[in-house]
């Protein structure tokens, strides 16, 4: 027998389907398009699609694969490295959080009003720590990779010729959902029955 209320059981359910919508969509790289040479090329945070790369005879080519930055200091700007470590920790945080509360959907005692309350509070913080990094992103699109891709008219919050793709998208609905969920752990421990004593 679980010991949620209903809505701990949502909250539980909910949690992990944010946790993992933050997560995905931190993953992907679709999170800003633009064009290069007419292909399409996406940027993540610590991801990029369809890159340019020089070629043994110096010429410019489109790399059409997927992939990491080689190091975390490949990455082209400082904001995208401040954003892969909060959403980074935020997403982590997250769903450490929402696992616990599966785990309560099928073992009793493991959310008491307390520990919901502490993982209210953890919630909060992930949501928050995503939230940031989402906004801290567009913040690096003055970087001379992304200019590129977006006919020389991005700069800092400005897109210039790139759209925002579904990733970002994702990640920040997965935040927001997170700190909606941290207003709900605190209805999602049964309370529990304390003995009157009879004199």
């Amino acid at each position: 027998m679980t010991g949620l209320t209903g809505v701990g059981i949502f909250w539980a359910f909910v949690s992990l389907t944010a946790a993992i919508a933050a997560s995905v969509g931190f993953y992907m790289p679709f999170w800003l398009r633009g064009f290069m040479a007419d292909t399409s090329v996406y940027f993540g945070v610590f991801r990029r699609c369809n890159y340019p790369r020089l070629d043994d005879e110096g010429s410019l080519i489109i790399v059409e694969e997927c992939g990491r930055y080689s190091t975390f200091s490949d990455i082209p700007s400082l904001s995208w490295q401040i954003s892969t470590v909060t959403i980074g920790v935020g997403c982590g945080l997250a769903m450490l959080i929402s696992l616990t509360a599966i785990l309560a959907v099928c073992i009793r005692d493991i959310i008491t009003p307390v520990v919901a309350k502490v993982a209210g509070v953890l919630q909060l913080c992930a949501g928050l720590l995503v939230g940031a990094g989402v906004g801290i992103y567009p913040n690096g699109w003055d970087s001379q990779e992304v200019q590129q891709a977006c006919d020389y008219a991005s700069r800092s919050y400005y897109m210039g010729g790139c759209t925002l793709s579904w990733s970002f998208y994702l990640t920040a609905a997965g935040g927001a959902i997170t700190l909606i969920c941290s207003v709900l752990s605190c209805h999602a421990s049964k309370r529990k029955h304390t003995p009157v004593c009879n004199m």
